[in-house]
């Protein structure tokens, strides 16, 4: 995933983007492992073996609270323009993935997004993806480490802002 993304990179070249996109399809979990570990590991970008490591993994197997633990939850700063760049190759795979795949790369989104500190967009994205498929690990994991929502506090939040919705 390695920049620039120029013609022949991988958020330009089609037959990349076509392989994660059957990767995403068949072994969602294990390709979002090796996704947010290449992207978010303190030792990224991981080396091949690393990686295939990672994609060879059975869904079943991804133990997707380790891997929080790991990624999020260890209190090291993301780089912000590895997941910006990401962002620019999981863009064009969302647009042209099939619907189940789409949502799993949404699922990993929020988790990138949660890594950078943008809750509500991890929550927007994480709610879409748990919307379609409730088995969604990623985006489970995605809202249990955000707090909870209080529709009460939302209206408490309008009044204070003068009758605007934000915080």
């Amino acid at each position: 995933m390695a920049e620039p993304r120029s013609t022949g990179e991988w958020s330009s070249d089609a037959n990349r983007l076509a392989v994660l996109g059957v990767m995403m399809q068949f072994a969602p979990e294990s390709t979002c492992m090796m996704i947010a570990s290449d992207i978010l590991a303190e030792n990224a970008p991981l080396s091949l073996p690393a990686l295939r490591e990672r994609i060879n993994t059975p869904d079943g197997m991804v133990n997707t609270d380790l891997l929080f633990s790991r990624l999020i939850d260890n209190g090291t700063t993301p780089d912000p323009a590895r997941i910006d760049m990401a962002m620019g190759i999981l863009g064009p795979l969302e647009a042209n993935a099939p619907t189940d795949a789409c949502y799993r790369i949404i699922g990993l989104k929020a988790m990138l997004s949660l890594a950078m500190g943008d809750g509500e967009k991890a929550r927007e994205l994480a709610e879409q993806a748990i919307g379609y498929d409730a088995s969604d690990r990623f985006a489970s994991s995605v809202l249990d480490r955000l707090p909870e929502t209080d529709p009460a506090m939302e209206v408490t939040n309008v009044w204070e802002n003068g009758g605007h919705l934000g915080r």
